[in-house]
């Protein structure tokens, strides 16, 4: 695996001798690494307009206990994107809205009897819009919701920590090449030697990281990134498949 103290020294090489002053480097890197990270585990648009999937160890699950006087409550804090499946307080999957996902909300408004959220009762149709998760009817006793999905990658800080649900193969073509494209991007063209050099390095470690991507959605593909999950209490398998 490639640990934070790895990754900085492959990013410094480079930087540290294209610029006029890096002095400042080492207070900004770790956060630059930290936010690459959490870009790429959140879905890169790639040239062909398709945004990369979740990252299979991203996986996660959590509950949501629903309000009695509300028609939504947060996501938990740890979500980042794609959920994929809603089960109520006996583990049994409450569906998308028909014809969406769980990311249709306008879908989910048609095909509730109170378009103000105001219905009370049993839950029998959920979405996702921002950080909440809706629901209809609103229960008089709260319920136990859970929710999977894939959550944000936890962040690094010691040299010996390492990039969170990035496949130890890519960790540092991603990240390197992420972090340097948008660095020389960010600096103004007097801190380099020259404008010439800053714009190639731009465009070498932009073609390298979508070429370190391709692989990623390859890798992702061959893998079947998606878990199999199970509904109800019994041994019927189904594979839920994601919800983009």
């Amino acid at each position: 695996m490639a640990a934070l103290s790895d990754i900085r020294s492959e990013i410094e090489a480079v930087i540290q001798s294209d610029l006029l002053n890096a002095s400042y480097l080492s207070t900004t890197l770790n956060t630059r690494i930290n936010r690459a990270i959490t870009a790429i585990a959140g879905g890169i648009m790639m040239p062909n307009l398709q945004l990369s999937p979740p990252l299979p160890d991203l996986y996660s699950s959590g509950t949501v206990s629903t309000s009695t006087s509300a028609a939504y409550k947060a996501l938990p804090a740890t979500y980042q994107r794609n959920v994929f499946m809603i089960a109520d307080d006996s583990d049994e999957r409450i569906p998308p809205p028909p014809g969406g996902d769980y990311y249709s909300f306008m879908l989910f408004l048609n095909s509730i009897s109170d378009k103000s959220l105001g219905e009370s009762g049993s839950i029998y149709r959920v979405c996702i819009k921002g950080n909440n998760l809706y629901y209809q009817g609103i229960p008089t006793a709260s319920k136990d919701l859970t929710v999977h999905f894939y959550h944000k990658p936890v962040v690094i800080s010691l040299d010996a920590d390492v990039p969170d649900g990035i496949p130890e193969f890519l960790q540092v073509k991603l990240i390197k090449n992420y972090v340097i494209r948008e660095f020389f991007a960010d600096q103004i063209k007097e801190d380099f030697k020259s404008e010439q050099l800053r714009q190639s390095r731009i465009a070498w470690h932009d073609s390298e990281f979508y070429s370190a991507m391709q692989d990623l959605v390859s890798y992702i593909g061959d893998n079947e990134g998606e878990p199999v999950y199970y509904r109800g209490g019994n041994s019927s398998f189904q594979d839920l498949g994601v919800c983009d």
